[in-house]
Parts: C-alpha cells; structure tokens; sequence
C-alpha cells in the first residue's frame, strides 16, 4: 500500500524542481545578459583604437568624423594567417578599404602598370595607417609625394597591427615567392613594437601577446574534458579585466620594479633582433634585386619633441598602464641611435622642433605627423637617386 509519506515527497519533489528549475532560468538570463553586455563593453573598447586624441590634430579634417564612426562601430577584423599568425580581415568602407590580401588600399599609386617603379613598405599599425583615412597613411602620401615629382609609382603598405620586424621579413619572404613583379625598393618603418616586445614578454623573438596566444592554442585540447571553454567566454574576459582595474594594475605598480640591468637587457634585445632581421631583409634584397631602407619610428615614449598637454596626457597615461615602460623606450632608442648602416635612418627626432600636436596616441600620427615621415623618406628615396 502506498505510504503516507509519499503525497508529501512528491509535492516536495515538485517543489525543488520547480525551485531548481527557476534557479537554472535566472542563472541562464544572467549568463545571456553578461555576455551580451560583456560583448558590447569589450567590442567598444576594441574598436577604439584611438581613444580621445586631441582635437587639433583631426581639426579641420572633413572626414574625421566619419573615419571615428567607422572604426567603433565595424572596424575591420583580424584573422588567422600562416606564419604570420593574424592579418586583418577585408574590409570595404568609407575611410579604410582592405583586400583580399590583408593589404590596406594606398592612394596616388599604380600598380597596374609593370614599368611602374615599384615600393613595398613594412610596419606596425603606425605604417598601416590607424587613425587616418586611406589617402592620409604614410604609404599612400608617399606615392603622392612621388607621382608630383612625374613619376609613376606602384607603392603597397604591407603594415599591420603590433607587427613586428620578425613578421615583416617572414611577410617579404613570403610575398616574394608569390608577386610577379618584384619591388625597386622595400622600406621597414620600426620601433615600437620590437621594443615593447621584451618587455611584454622573456620569450625570445616573440610576437606582440605571444603568451596570451600561446595559452589559447593550448587549451584548445583535442577531446580534452573540463571547462577550459569558460575562459573563451565574453564574460570571463570582462571579469579579468574588470579583476585588474580594481586590483590597481598600472595605477599603483612601482616604476623602479625594472632594474637597470633588466631594463639595459630589454634594450640589448631588441637591438640584436632587429639588426638580425636587418640583415636577413638584406640578404633577400641582394638575391631579388632591390633595395632596403629602414626607418626608426618615432613615439611619445622617446625623444624630445615638446609636448602639447594633450600629447603629455597620452605619454602619462600609456606609463602609468605600463610602469618603466618609458625606461625601456629611452633604452631601446638610445641604442638604436648608434645603429650604423648606411641604410637605416633614425626619426626618432623628428618632432624634436615641432610644437604642435602631431600624435593621437603615443605611437600613432595624425596627419601632419604621417606627412613629415613621408617628406623624409621622399628626401632619402631622392638622394639614394631610387
């Protein structure tokens, strides 16, 4: 017979299922919602790449506006290349045009032509052209530079986000088994990432974020049981980050955790790599036929350019993110200065008489600033007789 106690199990059964079921529910929602706010929060501070540059440098600029649109709302995407590791994505817009290649689209140049005097250029995202429109990159107002003198000029920017040298020579390389038409002259614009490099990471001869991307492939584990996958999830990077504002991450760490002799080896580093891929560019360019020029980029961070208070304001904050970051850069670049080749030009002073704001952040350009570098490297193309 069925026992007294059973009616009352059950409702209590019921119960607990109904309570385990409106649990699992809010749980579920706030999942969605986290993720959904998470995804919103880091897809804006990713798509602003340059946060609050000062206003004089995109002053009277008629297409800053939507430039600045463009890049919060559907800045182009990164995907996965061999050997190179990530290219962005193509991309047809208003300001930035990239094909199918990974290559950003420069104006005033012509490569339909084969007669064309041809140059390739290599660089970070200061090369590629971040914060400015296409006809506004250095590559492109260097082809305008060149096509004014009356010649015709096929000029391609190979630059991409937090390249590094290493990655620039792997993409010569590879880009010379598979072009046509081989370059006249390849010009290599350097400087920040090579140097921050070492101080991101004691890998040698690392990528920009090499441990993050190193942790990533390796959780991705064939048939591997756990929940590695909750570190992929939207809500898990919102929460590291929001974990290291509130732990005081770059606020509070002591600039003087760098020693000298750590700071004098991150130096020494980046100095010996890049002269290694100084060389191997050389080499190619003496096997293919053309010319190598190399530019040190300038930056916030080095030099002695006078500073406007919003140029300061980007400095102090970029240190105060990344404690002795400044040391490092006065390092690197004070040993870079003594790099003697007759093909390498350092601009790291380039700025040092300029009063006006030319950066928007502590390694991009706006402008002015990009136009000054094209004039230097048009006055170097010009006295090599290239």
């Amino acid at each position: 017979m069925p026992s007294e106690h059973q009616p009352e199990n059950a409702r209590r059964t019921r119960r607990f299922a109904v309570k385990l079921c409106v649990c699992v529910a809010i749980l579920t929602a706030l999942f969605i919602v986290g993720e959904g706010l998470s995804y919103l929060g880091m897809k804006q501070s990713a798509a602003v790449e340059v946060p609050a540059p000062p206003a004089s440098v995109y002053q009277g600029q008629a297409w800053a506006d939507a430039y600045q649109r463009e890049w919060a709302t559907r800045a182009p995407d990164l995907q996965y290349e061999p050997y190179v590791i990530w290219r962005k994505a193509p991309f047809t817009g208003q300001t930035v045009t990239i094909d199918a290649e990974g290559v950003r689209k420069t104006y005033y140049s012509s490569c339909d032509e084969a007669a064309a005097f041809t140059i390739w250029m290599f660089g970070d995202s200061a090369l590629w052209g971040t914060g400015v429109p296409d006809w506004e990159t250095i590559p492109s107002l260097l082809a305008k530079r060149i096509s004014d003198a009356g010649r015709k000029v096929c000029v391609v920017n190979f630059g991409e986000t937090a390249w590094a040298s290493t990655q620039e020579v792997i993409e010569l390389m590879l880009s010379l088994k598979q072009a046509a038409k081989k370059p006249d002259v390849v010009i290599f614009y350097n400087g920040l990432i090579d140097t921050y490099i070492p101080y991101q990471t004691d890998a040698p001869d690392a990528h920009f974020n090499f441990t993050r991307t190193k942790q990533a492939f390796e959780s991705q584990r064939n048939n591997a049981a756990g929940f590695e996958y909750l570190r992929q999830t939207n809500t898990y990077h919102a929460l590291m980050e929001l974990r290291a504002i509130l732990s005081g991450w770059g606020a509070t760490r002591d600039n003087g955790r760098l020693s000298p002799d750590r700071v004098n080896a991150m130096a020494q580093a980046t100095y010996s790599n890049y002269a290694k891929n100084v060389k191997l560019a050389e080499l190619l360019g003496q096997g293919y036929g053309f010319h190598c020029l190399f530019f040190w980029q300038p930056t916030l961070l080095a030099g002695n350019k006078p500073a406007t208070p919003d140029e300061e304001r980007l400095r102090k904050r970029e240190v105060n993110e990344h404690p002795g970051i400044d040391r490092v850069f006065d390092a690197s670049y004070s040993l870079l200065s003594g790099y003697k080749a007759g093909n390498f030009f350092d601009l790291a002073d380039i700025f040092d008489q300029e009063r006006e704001a030319v950066f928007i952040d502590f390694s991009h350009l706006g402008p002015a600033g990009n136009q000054m570098i094209a004039d230097r490297m048009f006055a170097v193309l010009q006295e090599r007789g290239n």
